[in-house]
């Protein structure tokens, strides 16, 4: 499981734990009387495995929840007996909620000092206090104590520069990128202005490999599986070959705001190992925007583009606090290029990277990414840039969060930034998380930072996939359950047929590889 988690993006969070605790039992007990306003004669008592699901509710109200865990995993199989299908439903989410807290939040106080002494040795006890007290550490208490987020050690070396620049491994890394931009921002200057530029063409690979003991002996297994879309700046997109083609139940989503593969596995006809693959083939290109700022257009306001994009939906929340923060970033400017410019360098120059635990957001929990980020300052790649399109969006600037993967060390690796809308030139590119990267090699001159951040801002490299064109997109078909990660899809999305307390995304991401070739 804790493999699982690091094949995701994750975030912390404290502040709400208690609303989240009281909606989980209020709504269970709601699901237990509507059953029997439903089905009224089927039993006057409450059953042995409502019962269990009460109790286990109770339990995760008052924040134990390994034995609520305990508990809704008792009355699963009951529930299931007396044919209650909509109450097991609710106590399956309930439970797999819970194990992915205990997951993103595995390290009391002790666990998480000895772990930051043995990746920094040198450092003084005060030090390590320090790191721990910070109210930007993401922590979450449950059975009767405080646990912290499983990448707080990870997040420090983005928090404090001296430990980014003694990692050597980190140099290199970091180093080799910073460089590979600067050669594309030369490249750029020798050249004459072209939109959409030096494509790239890659071919990725799909593997899910499972052992047949491994999987459920019936069900159904429900896959969808990530692609890449056509847009402005990636096309040719073409899907090789999917084996075996009998379990596709969709035509493959290129051409829509999401793309996905989706597969059904019938379990009980399931006799060998389960192995599939898909192949595809995409091209992007380099994006370079020559704005200038007296020929943008007017918005058109009664367009379908401009509500879509200037409203507050799912993680992209906006608040009165977020829209009061638009208009002070922005000041007197009302020209959207320069008011965008002017939020993209607020975030790079303001908010902290931080990995994030996503998997305890919205809708999993109330907290949404934009509002974490606007309360805390920090945040991954992806919290920035809804952040980012939500200050957007504040000021009447349509803007989305766009992403799937990155390409930067030849492999495929989950990666999100940000686009906003400028009439007379389209969708403009925005990663600042990828701009704050300018900080991190020792020796880069302040000539050449600059030219990185800058280069951030309405151009992009074409070492990139798009998966999705905005967060929170339904999947297609839309999912009966919460999946993993109902945000982004960036791996596989994962559905078992049958309520149950188990997390089958853990067995089939422990199985999964996605391979990457340059083709061109």
């Amino acid at each position: 499981m804790r493999a699982l988690l690091h094949k995701t993006a994750s975030t912390g969070i404290s502040f709400f734990v208690t609303i989240a605790r009281r909606t989980a039992f209020v709504f269970l007990f709601l699901s237990v009387i509507l059953y029997y306003c439903i089905c009224p004669t089927q039993a006057v008592e409450t059953s042995t495995g409502e019962a269990l699901a009460l109790e286990a509710a109770r339990l995760e109200e008052e924040g134990q929840y390994s034995l609520a865990i305990d508990q809704y995993s008792n009355a699963l199989p009951l529930l299931l007996e007396e044919e209650n299908v909509e109450l097991a439903k609710t106590c399956s989410n309930s439970a797999r909620k819970l194990m992915l807290i205990l997951e993103t939040y595995p390290y009391t106080l002790n666990e998480l000092k000895e772990l930051i002494l043995q990746t920094y040795p040198e450092v003084s006890d005060e030090q390590v206090t320090l790191w721990t007290t910070e109210e930007t550490v993401n922590k979450w208490t449950y059975d009767g104590e405080t646990h912290y987020f499983s990448d707080t050690v990870a997040n420090l070396k983005f928090r404090y520069m001296n430990l980014m620049f003694a990692d050597e491994a980190a140099q290199e890394a970091y180093g080799a990128l910073f460089e590979d931009v600067l050669a594309i921002i030369e490249g750029q200057s020798y050249n004459s202005f072209s939109q959409y530029s030096h494509p790239a063409k890659y071919r990725g690979v799909h593997t899910i490999s499972i052992p047949r003991g491994e999987l459920p002996q019936t069900g159904t297994l429900r896959l969808w599986l990530p692609v890449p879309i056509n847009t402005e700046a990636q096309t040719g997109i073409f899907i090789e070959s999917v084996t075996p083609e009998k379990w596709l139940k969709f035509p493959v989503s290129i051409n829509q705001e999401i793309g996905l593969a989706y597969l059904e596995v019938p379990l009980e006809e399931l006799e060998e190992d389960l192995l599939i693959q898909l192949a595809f083939v995409f091209t992007h290109y380099e994006q370079h925007f020559d704005v200038n700022p007296a020929a943008v257009g007017e918005y058109d306001k009664e367009s379908e583009l401009y509500h879509q994009y200037t409203s507050s939906s799912g993680n992209t929340e906006i608040n009165v606090e977020i829209i009061e923060m638009a208009k002070l970033i922005a000041g007197n400017e009302t020209n959207p290029y320069f008011a965008a410019r002017k939020i993209y360098d607020f975030i790079v120059e303001n908010v902290t990277y931080s990995l994030m635990p996503h998997m305890v957001f919205y809708p999993r929990t109330e907290m949404t990414e934009s509002s974490y980020v606007h309360r805390y300052q920090q945040g991954d790649c992806g919290a920035q840039s809804m952040y980012f399109t939500a200050l957007c969006r504040s000021l009447g600037i349509p803007a989305r969060t766009t992403g799937g993967w990155q390409l930067f060390n030849g492999e495929f690796s989950g990666h999100f930034w940000a686009e906003f809308y400028l009439p007379n030139y389209g969708w403009i590119p925005v990663d600042t998380s990828f701009g704050q990267l300018a900080y991190y090699p020792r020796e880069a001159s302040a000539e050449d930072r600059k030219a990185f951040v800058d280069f951030c801002f309405a151009s992009q490299d074409s070492m990139r996939s798009v998966v999705q064109k905005d967060t929170d997109i339904p999947l297609i078909p839309k999912a009966e359950s919460m999946v993993l990660l109902p945000m982004a899809i960036q791996m596989p999305a994962v559905e078992y047929s049958i309520p149950s307390a188990e997390m089958w995304e853990a067995t089939v991401l422990d199985h999964w590889t996605l391979s990457c070739e340059k083709i061109q």
